[in-house]
C-alpha cells in the first residue's frame, strides 16, 4: 500500500472515528465516577434525584445502547481504533525508516 494513500486513509478514519470516542469516552466516564449519583440532601432531593435518573439512563443507552446494533455499533469502533493504532504504527515506522536513511546520506565524510 502506497504511503500517501494510507496516510490519508488513516487520516480520514481518524476524523470519522473521533466523534464516536469522544461519546463513548464522555458518557463512560460519566457513568464510571457517577457524577450524577452522588446523594444531596435538602427540600429538592425528589426532582433533582429524579433528573439524575432521566440522565443515567440516557447516559446508559448512549453508552451501551439495546440490541445487536449497538453491539455492531462497538464492535466497528473497537476494530476502527484498532485498525487506526496499526495503521499509525505503520506510519510511524516508515517515517523513521526514511529518516534514518536520510541521515546516513547526508551525513559528512561518510560513516565511520
Amino acid at each position: 500500500m502506497k504511503a500517501v494513500y494510507l496516510n490519508k486513509l488513516h487520516r480520514y478514519a481518524g476524523i470519522f472515528i473521533a466523534p464516536f470516542i469522544v461519546i463513548q469516552t464522555f458518557s463512560g466516564l460519566l457513568l464510571d465516577f457517577g457524577l450524577f449519583r452522588r446523594s444531596r440532601s435538602g427540600p429538592a432531593v425528589e426532582v433533582a434525584s429524579h433528573a439524575r435518573n432521566v440522565v443515567d439512563s440516557l447516559l446508559v443507552k448512549i453508552h451501551f445502547g439495546p440490541g445487536i446494533l449497538n453491539d455492531c455499533y462497538h464492535l466497528l469502533l473497537g476494530l476502527g481504533v484498532l485498525w487506526m493504532a496499526v495503521t499509525g504504527w505503520m506510519l510511524y515506522l516508515r517515517i523513521r525508516k526514511m529518516q534514518k536513511k536520510s541521515m546516513t546520506v547526508i551525513s559528512p565524510g561518510g560513516v565511520k
